[in-house]
């Protein structure tokens, strides 16, 4: 097989075509599905192409089988199986249709086969930081430990005052979201996001440019005063006197705290003291990966910080958030929240980023997936998915609580 861009945009011309044979909501799911023209699946097509030579070039061929197949499953609002009742494999199906080709919903979400795609939440550059994010993850084993006499584990938490269901949030996302799928105004994002959020028992969250149309940011801070501040407020990154101007606005809605993002545009001690001056509400900094970062920021007398290089939308090439939140957590655990994201899919996940010292996650694409799949319906069915995951999870490793949970339930 030639490999030239020629023979490549033909083959992906082919393969983009509809499918003649229907292909189920479960098949197009499957990891391990076949492709329509042979054999090789992506995994292990991706595999060989390692050992082989080609692997940028052959992942690239195979996406759009791969998302042909995926758009061969059932059409049309998420179904519902028993007495309303929506399942997860069809709100994937859903969002799969809405999100192609800005998101692929992989069954696997690791960063690979949107690799060098430009905007959109595939990672920056390369999309290294994103598949580092993942990979490092990945790495962290858990211990199974079965000789004790907890049959229930308590998954619930509190931050900065509010009781939460489990310890993990919506990560900031902002209006920008809409533009990554079909059909999503920005009040049916918020209102997806936050409301699929509370109703699962946990904070949503409203990000914000504060730079957009007045109308705009006024209608989104009203998103956080309907849900009665169950989310937090996130301002992206803007000069501090934008900010400022804001501030009676966003206090008075009540969010349970600020987040300000510094990993797309850095701020000093001195900016950081300001913003903490000014809120009544906790200010929280996203985007820290260096433990004299996360001391500075300390100083400058923050509520909280999250450990966090925006899903590796920001900057290639960096460390996964699974390699930098231990040290991190080794000089603050205690002393102020700790937060963090990175390719939280599962409960499993949650209970390895807090056992590497985390205090509560943020989940981003996969939240954006339940938004698109099936509203806010479709966010709290993955939300409470997560919570039982992790509550399976720290049963058979023996931790009754989320405040029980530590570095012995790893495997080193």
């Amino acid at each position: 097989m030639k490999n030239s861009p020629e023979s490549i945009e033909n083959r992906e011309n082919t393969l983009a075509q509809p499918q003649s044979r229907a292909t189920s909501a479960d098949d197009s799911l499957r990891e391990d599905s076949p492709s329509e023209g042979g054999g090789f699946n992506r995994r292990n097509l991706l595999k060989a192409s390692t050992l082989f030579g080609g692997g940028g070039l052959i992942a690239q061929a195979m996406v759009p089988a791969r998302a042909s197949a995926q758009q061969t499953a059932p059409s049309g609002a998420p179904r519902a199986e028993g007495p309303g009742r929506l399942q997860y494999k069809d709100v994937l199906v859903k969002a799969r249709e809405r999100l192609y080709p800005t998101c692929r919903v992989c069954p696997v979400c690791d960063g690979v086969a949107c690799s060098g795609d430009g905007g959109g939440i595939a990672g920056s550059g390369t999309g290294m930081s994103f598949q580092n994010n993942f990979t490092a993850l990945q790495h962290v084993k858990l211990m199974m430990r079965n000789v004790h006499d907890v049959t229930k584990a308590d998954t619930s938490t509190t931050i900065f005052g509010r009781k939460i269901s489990l310890p993990a949030v919506c990560a900031p996302m902002g209006p920008a979201a809409t533009k990554f799928g079909k059909g999503m105004t920005q009040q049916e994002w918020f209102d997806s996001i936050v409301g699929g959020c509370v109703a699962a028992g946990t904070l949503g969250a409203v990000g914000d440019m504060l730079t957009y149309p007045i109308e705009d940011v006024k209608r989104n801070l009203k998103v956080v005063e309907r849900f009665q501040g169950k989310a937090l407020y996130n301002s992206k990154p803007i000069p501090n006197e934008i900010i400022l101007k804001w501030q009676p606005e966003i206090d008075a809605t009540g969010a349970a705290w600020l987040s300000v993002d510094i990993d797309s545009g850095p701020k000093s001690v001195a900016q950081l003291k300001e913003l903490v001056k000014a809120f009544k509400m906790p200010v929280v900094v996203k985007g820290i990966m260096r433990v004299d970062d996360a001391m500075r920021c300390v100083d400058a007398g923050v509520a909280g910080i999250a450990v966090s290089n925006h899903g590796g939308r920001r900057q290639d090439h960096t460390a996964g958030i699974a390699e930098v939140l231990p040290a991190v957590a080794a000089k603050l655990k205690g002393k102020v929240p700790i937060l963090t994201d990175g390719c939280v899919a599962t409960g499993s996940d949650i209970l390895k980023y807090l056992a590497l010292g985390a205090d509560v996650v943020m989940v981003g694409r996969h939240i954006l997936r339940g938004a698109y799949g099936g509203g806010a319906e479709g966010v709290a069915l993955f939300v409470n998915k997560l919570r039982a995951e992790l509550q399976g999870a720290m049963v058979l490793t023996g931790v009754p609580s989320v405040s029980k949970i530590d570095s012995s339930i790893l495997y080193t």
